[in-house]
């Protein structure tokens, strides 16, 4: 079953020229048609400067098209009121990003309850979900520990506890295995099978044609 539509999707960045006096405009992503199904492992591959996370910022709700839609589950995003958008980018998307986008001055659980806060949980709740899914990925004893303090897979691992943590149905990884070495990639790699294995679409985005492999599609751009 089809869980995004993309049709004739563009983002054109403008620029003020001085010295013509005119703008510029510069598309980064210009009259895409794609589907992704449900339940799918998805690799958007293509060189740095092509719009691959441009795309994934698209997909999640957090970057305007400059034209034509993207709809999840046959809901146009961007013609959305803002609370709708909210609820979307809440429930149904979880984050993973390159630089783990983790807070330094609170500890591994206050970072994976932070989306649980932000949707208004209670905190028994919130604390056994975060206790799960920290045993889950082999870092409970780190959970009183502050980012700083971990290493790069450690790091990556408490960030996929926190896009997680909602039990969103799309995980958006954004060069997840950028910052890796060979070992931890492969761990987060297997990390993201089991996740798509619980009935989640995973959409990532990589310049690294090894990762492809682990996927079911390959989108390339």
């Amino acid at each position: 079953m089809e869980l995004y539509t993309v049709s004739e999707l563009s983002k054109c960045y403008e620029n003020w020229n001085i010295r013509l006096r005119k703008k510029n405009e510069t598309y980064v992503i210009k009259n895409l048609n794609l589907t992704i199904n449900e339940n799918e492992f998805i690799c958007i591959i293509g060189k740095s400067g092509v719009g691959k996370t441009t795309l994934l910022k698209m997909l999640g709700g957090i970057e305007k098209p400059s034209g034509g839609g993207v709809f999840y589950r046959n809901m146009e995003l961007y013609k959305c009121s803002e609370v709708k958008m909210e609820e979307y980018r809440r429930k149904e998307i979880g984050f993973i990003f390159q630089d783990y986008k983790l807070l330094d001055e609170i500890t591994v659980r206050e970072n994976i309850l932070i989306p649980q806060i932000l949707d208004g949980a209670k905190r028994e709740v919130a604390e056994n979900k975060m206790d799960n899914l920290v045993k889950l990925l082999g870092i409970k004893e780190k959970k009183f520990f502050y980012p700083y303090e971990l290493s790069g897979g450690e790091k990556q691992r408490v960030a996929i506890c926190r896009a997680l943590i909602n039990n969103p149905n799309v995980i958006l990884a954004d060069e997840p295995t950028g910052n890796l070495d060979s070992y931890n990639t492969e761990l987060i790699l297997k990390i993201l099978i089991q996740i798509k294995k619980r009935k989640k679409t995973i959409i990532l985005v990589t310049h690294d044609k090894e990762i492809c492999k682990y996927a079911d599609r390959v989108i390339y751009l």
